[in-house]
Order: structure tokens, then sequence, then C-alpha cells
């Protein structure tokens, strides 16, 4: 059975763990963690739901081109044995990049890929020593592989090092994230029947052929991150003291929640072709985050405050244990 699990800020209202708390009773198996500190406040909550962590590990990009060793931390690696919580995979990195964020200068390098495939190697020689293990993943974006979704060569050594693959994945345009025109064109996925027809096939067709990477290599596959908006438009209250506009959602939940079945719909029955290689899905995110970095920062992408699957006051926008339980069936 493939695995539903999220991401949840913590600053989620009315509280983070409430809606850690909320995501489990709503039908999640599982959270996503970007840091160490973060998986050891997590624990206690998730010990106490029995959800498992896809608990991440930070790499810094260019001190890993530099010398990968620096960014050996084994402590910390045995540290996450000690969470008495089951470990979904350990993450080791999300979405590195050599060249800054901006998208038109980012780039996942030889030099990159090489090195966290020393890097999880070394973690290997770890556990085996130990006699403890769990899965290791690395969170690619999508500038690991080709458009089409096969694997660049400069990638191929990290893919081999996991043990599973991880893709941050959506059915968006790449103009769908940046600037005010997103909430547009996220419009028109919601509610144009052509636009969300393409996307929707645009997104199937890379997933297939990322299987059939996986297939070649004989892993699983995970999405580490996956979703879409619910916004239609935005609105805003002001401006902070540094000029910034404070963006809110303008929601429309009805065709969010129909185009999510047909989503979810989607991968299962992809996942079916390929007997269940899809391990698990983590939304992008459990809890829209009005305060995203990503909002004001070189990405420009206001857009981020609209992709929970509840809203800024913890709200569900769809009926997600209904959601999850049709995917299981």
């Amino acid at each position: 059975m493939m695995k539903f699990g999220a991401w949840i800020h913590s600053n989620s209202q009315p509280s983070w763990q409430d809606a850690i708390l909320l995501a489990g009773q709503s039908g999640l198996h599982s959270i996503r963690s970007y840091s160490f500190e973060y998986s050891v406040k997590a624990g206690p909550i998730l010990h106490q739901t029995g959800m498992s962590l896809l608990a991440g590990m930070h790499v810094e990009a260019e001190a890993l081109a530099a010398d990968w060793r620096s960014q050996v931390r084994l402590d910390e690696l045995a540290a996450h044995f000690e969470l008495d919580v089951p470990l979904e995979a350990i993450c080791v990195g999300n979405e590195l990049r050599e060249g800054g964020d901006a998208f038109d200068q980012k780039q996942f390098t030889a030099a990159l890929a090489e090195g966290l495939a020393f890097v999880l190697d070394s973690y290997h020689d770890w556990m085996e020593q130990h006699g403890v293990s769990a899965p290791l993943t690395y969170a690619n974006e999508m500038i690991s592989f080709a458009p089409d979704g096969s694997l660049r060569p400069e990638s191929v050594p990290v893919m081999q090092a996991c043990d599973i693959l991880s893709v941050n994945h959506y059915p968006m345009a790449a103009a769908g994230w940046m600037g005010t025109a997103a909430f547009l064109l996220n419009e028109q996925l919601l509610h144009d029947t052509r636009t969300q027809n393409d996307q929707f096939a645009r997104f199937e067709c890379v997933l297939r052929t990322l299987l059939q990477e996986a297939e070649q290599l004989d892993k699983s596959l995970m999405f580490s991150e996956t979703g879409f908006p619910s916004a239609v438009d935005w609105r805003h209250s002001g401006v902070f003291e540094t000029g910034k506009y404070r963006y809110h959602p303008i929601h429309d939940t009805a065709a969010y929640e129909a185009a999510m079945q047909r989503f979810i719909s989607l991968i299962q029955s992809v996942n079916a072709d390929y007997r269940g290689r899809i391990q698990a899905l983590y939304f992008y995110e459990w809890q829209d985050n009005l305060n995203h970095p990503k909002i004001w920062n070189v990405e420009n992408s206001p857009i981020h405050i609209a992709f929970g699957l509840c809203d800024e006051q913890g709200n569900p926008k769809l009926d997600l244990p209904a959601l999850i339980a049709t995917a299981g069936a």
C-alpha cells in the first residue's frame, strides 16, 4: 500500500502538536522533516500517534561540492535511531543546487551527485557496522532529470547510492510558481478542463519515465513533495515595514478537492502499472503558511501561501480521510 504523509510547518495553528494529531486522525501515515531539530520535537507526538517519519538531514550544497567529508554527520545519524519512531527513510539533503536559487541559474551538478553518493555510502557503512538500518534517500528536484524524467548521466551516482529514489514533483508549469500571475495559472488548472488535462498528462508522462528509471535500478520511488495550490486569486492587507505585500489566498476548495481526487487516482493508476513501486507520497504541505520564505525571496513565489491541505487556521479544505481511503481501496 502506498503511504501518505505531509510536511507540517512548526508555526501551524492552533498548534503544531494539534496539527500532527489531526493529520494522524485524518489518515496520514507519516510526516516529513527537513532537519534533525524538527525530528526531535516531532518524535514524542509521532510515537503517540503511531505515525512514521521521513527524517531529514541538512546538507550544505556548496560545502558538499568542495569537500563531501564536511557533510558527514555520524552523531546525527546515530541519534535518529534513538527517536523511538518508525523511520520511513532518512532523507539526506533536499533540492541541492549550485549556482543559486534563481530558476535560470540553479544546477544539480556532477560534483553534488558524487559528493552526496560518498556521504550516503559512509552512512550505509556506519549502519552496517552498528547493526541498525533505515532506507537512505535524497529529495531530488526535477533538475536532477531530463525534461522527460529520464536520468541525467551526472545524477547516476547518487541514484545508485540511494535505497529509494525520491522526487519533489508537481503537476504545475514552471510559470505557475512565480509572481502573482501564478494565481491565474492555478485558477486555470482548477477550472479549465483542457489545462488540467494537459498538465496532468505531462505529469503522467514524466512519472512513467521516472518509474521506468526506478525499475531499471530496482528501487522504489517516493514523492518527497507533491501537490498543488487551492488559491484562484489573492488579496493583501497592507504591507510590512519592509514594503512587501502580505498575501492572503482566495480559495476554491470544491474545485481543489475534485482536482486532488483526480490527481491521486492518476498516481494510483500509474502505480498499479508498475506493481506498486511508489512507496509513499508526501503532500507539500499540511497547512497554508502565509509566512513562507519563498514568497518574498529570489524565487518570488507568493503561490506558496496556498499549498496546504488545510487553510492557515487548520481547517481542512477537503475530505482527506475519504480521499486516502479511496486511494487505498
